[in-house]
């Protein structure tokens, strides 16, 4: 906790003339976070991930000087997207390219217009209020209304070459108009050697009638730590894809809140988590379902192998007077070594009549039958195995209508595979 005090106090000295507002937020923000300190297993949403490996690096934020020479080419860009850049926590707008019916906000702008956005309340999620206290990097975007977005729009949020154990706490928001439709990649990576810590917040507000496709790729370096908190508020008849497909990072937590606030929301989440030697992946949902005739629909899925674990939490709340809710939630795990350990845990708390709600979780290795019928056929073991996990995998990139995204992500997925079934 000292090295967060020493980096906290050290932010307020080199902004010592920010908006006063923004500075008492920060305050507030940090008394709370060293109030809650880090999770331990004795917090029973957090009970299966120890985080005390952060205390053990002394993360720093990143400063200018920390900018390194930019690539030549943006790394895991995907064909005929738009592009937003930034580089060890800082936006690189010459390198970036945005259409016309998108407009990127002041951060300070953003803070006086939407204060509601950066109160933490009542949150016990220490890590909210970390960012929230540190906010250093990330940005506001807006789509017009009825502005329909062709290419999609890709965040790439890298770390790179970086000569100490480097933190960044990136606020994202976006806004999408009335009638409005995009689709938005929200992408980490990281290529370094260093160890460094990643606490992202993104705040998703979805207006009447629009449509969001929302994308996350989290592929930190295996060292890292990523942790994320991401809220989507879904008004009138508007519609939410999101898909989250994550592969790196040693540690990694991420809390999804998705409220259904007006009549005729319809939210899908899919995510898919592929881990290996030790890594770490726990993801806790919460679907709300606060008005009439919404309905969601979640599919959560791992992959383990190694010595790696996983957790998902997965929580949907129907609450009382709403009527004709539809709530589904599933998800599955697959174990590919007796070493690796899956925690799952779906929930629901239905306070209404008018409802059709379901949910489950299965955890297994794979199918024997099904191994032994593809090797009848004269397919290789190695092959068989691929086929089978692949087309598990699959399945979580159903809603993807874009074809280049859909590519890129199948190709990721099948290059994880090649690459950790040649380990095992």
């Amino acid at each position: 906790m000292k090295h967060f005090q020493k980096e906290f106090d050290e932010l307020l000295d080199y902004w010592p003339d920010e908006d006063p507002s923004l500075r008492d937020l920060r305050l507030k923000a940090f008394n709370k976070f060293k109030e809650l300190g880090l999770p331990n297993k004795k917090w029973e949403e957090w009970q299966f991930t120890d985080f005390s490996s952060i205390n053990k690096f002394n993360f720093r934020l990143s400063k200018d000087s920390d900018l390194p020479t930019l690539p030549k080419t943006i790394p895991g860009r995907i064909s005929n997207s738009y592009i937003i850049f930034i580089v060890n926590g800082h936006y690189q707008p010459q390198l970036s390219e945005i259409p016309s019916s998108v407009s990127i906000a002041k951060g300070l702008d953003h803070f006086r217009s939407n204060p509601e956005l950066y109160s933490i309340n009542n949150s016990s999620n220490p890590f909210l209020s970390l960012n929230t206290s540190m906010m250093n990097s990330g940005l506001p975007i807006y789509i017009k209304n009825n502005a329909i977005i062709e290419k999609p729009i890709q965040v790439v949020y890298l770390t790179t070459n970086i000569s100490d154990e480097l933190m960044n706490h990136p606020r994202f928001s976006f806004n999408l108009g009335e009638n409005s439709e995009s689709t938005i990649i929200e992408q980490y990576i990281g290529s370094t050697s260093n160890s460094y810590f990643v606490n992202a917040v993104t705040q998703v507000n979805i207006e009447k009638n629009a449509k969001l496709n929302h994308v996350r790729i989290q592929e930190d370096d295996q060292t890292s730590h990523h942790t994320a908190y991401t809220y989507y508020n879904l008004n009138k008849s508007s519609i939410l894809n999101s898909t989250s497909i994550s592969s790196g990072s040693k540690l990694y937590r991420h809390n999804i809140k998705l409220v259904l606030n007006d009549e005729g929301a319809d939210a899908t989440l899919n995510g898919l988590s592929l881990t290996k030697h030790s890594q770490h992946h726990d993801q806790h949902v919460i679907v709300d379902h606060n008005s009439d005739a919404c309905h969601s629909n979640q599919l959560f899925k791992y992959i383990l192998s190694d010595k790696s674990s996983g957790v998902f939490n997965g929580r949907v709340i129907v609450r009382e007077s709403t009527k004709q809710t539809d709530a589904n939630q599933s998800n599955k795990n697959l174990l590919l070594s007796p070493h690796s350990l899956m925690n799952a845990n779906p929930q629901l708390e239905i306070y209404a009549e008018d409802v059709k709600c379901s949910h489950g979780s299965t955890t297994g290795q794979i199918d024997s039958e099904a191994l032994f019928y593809l090797r009848s056929r004269g397919i290789s073991k190695q092959k068989a195995i691929e086929l089978i996990i692949g087309g598990f995998a699959e399945d979580i990139l159903e809603n993807i209508k874009n074809d280049d995204l859909k590519t890129f992500l199948s190709n990721n997925i099948f290059s994880w595979l090649e690459g950790t079934l040649k380990n095992e």
